[in-house]
């Protein structure tokens, strides 16, 4: 039976599953995860991938579909992450020579693609939607990401870096936003948005931000949305846990300038990417 792994490169760990031939999905006991000191060595690096990866009991001719953060050439497999305050000990390493060797597996056998087009790619396989359809994909969380897929294929959207608001996107659409408006409005130290809902004497302070994250995110979208006709928006990553709080305003500013894709809230969670990266080799 062709076996199908797709592998999702985050900051501090990699996960990898088993893609399920009947579902075209992965099971949760076909997942494996592992810590990865992502400002090791190169060794220290590939080990962690490796025993990650070797955990799920591939065969030799297993494919490997990876979902890795940009800046990275996708089609070589090349890592050009530098001055992203990760990975850079893999600075112009083959990766995908790296893991043949290592999986003992067929250079052929193993592709990479963007983690924000990954998750696009994922939501889009496991809910069957034509490839006719214009897709927007955006994920939540630390940091801002984004992507499109007009066809068989999704692509980085970059949107974390678009100029926005004096500054670029991220600032204001991501959990810095949070982290910062803290510091700045109560003097506090907080990770994130969660933190900030937990605190009884600031949720309403909160909730009012929240509206003003909303309208960010929803200008945004116009502006990526400019002249490309998108159908569907998928929203993903960790802050959707709190979109009943946003999402309101955003589909209320979207409303106001008769901007009206179906929106969608990831459902597939962490495994999104995992998918997108494994469908590569689906067909």
């Amino acid at each position: 039976m062709k076996q199908i792994v797709g592998v999702d490169i985050g900051g501090s760990h990699i996960s990898a599953g088993l893609l399920d031939n009947q579902s075209s999905s992965i099971l949760d006991e076909k997942i494996g995860r592992k810590p990865v000191d992502s400002l090791g060595t190169n060794e220290e690096i590939l080990n962690a991938w490796t025993d990650c990866i070797l955990s799920l009991d591939i065969n030799k001719d297993a494919y490997l579909g990876i979902a890795m953060p940009a800046p990275f050439d996708y089609d070589q497999g090349i890592s050009l992450i530098l001055d992203q305050g990760k990975y850079r000990s893999l600075y112009q390493v083959n990766l995908k020579e790296a893991l043949s060797d290592r999986l003992n597996l067929p250079v052929d056998n193993i592709a990479f693609i963007n983690d924000a087009a990954a998750f696009l790619q994922g939501e889009a396989f496991v809910a069957g939607w034509s490839k006719e359809e214009k897709l927007m994909g955006i994920t939540l969380g630390t940091g801002l990401g984004g992507s499109y897929k007009f066809g068989d294929k999704a692509e980085d959207g970059a949107f974390w870096s678009v100029p926005f608001k004096g500054g670029i996107a991220e600032d204001l659409i991501s959990t810095s936003f949070f982290v910062r408006w803290a510091k700045e409005a109560f003097n506090i130290e907080v990770d994130g948005l969660k933190t900030l809902l937990a605190m009884p004497e600031r949720r309403s302070a909160t909730l009012d931000v929240l509206k003003e994250f909303g309208q960010n995110l929803a200008e945004l979208m116009l502006l990526q949305m400019e002249g490309k006709a998108i159908d569907k928006v998928v929203i993903g990553g960790n802050m959707v846990k709190a979109g009943d709080l946003f999402l309101p305003e955003v589909k209320r500013v979207l409303n106001a300038k008769n901007a009206d894709p179906e929106i969608y809230i990831s459902k597939l969670g962490e495994k999104a990417a995992m998918i997108g990266a494994a469908s590569l080799f689906e067909k």
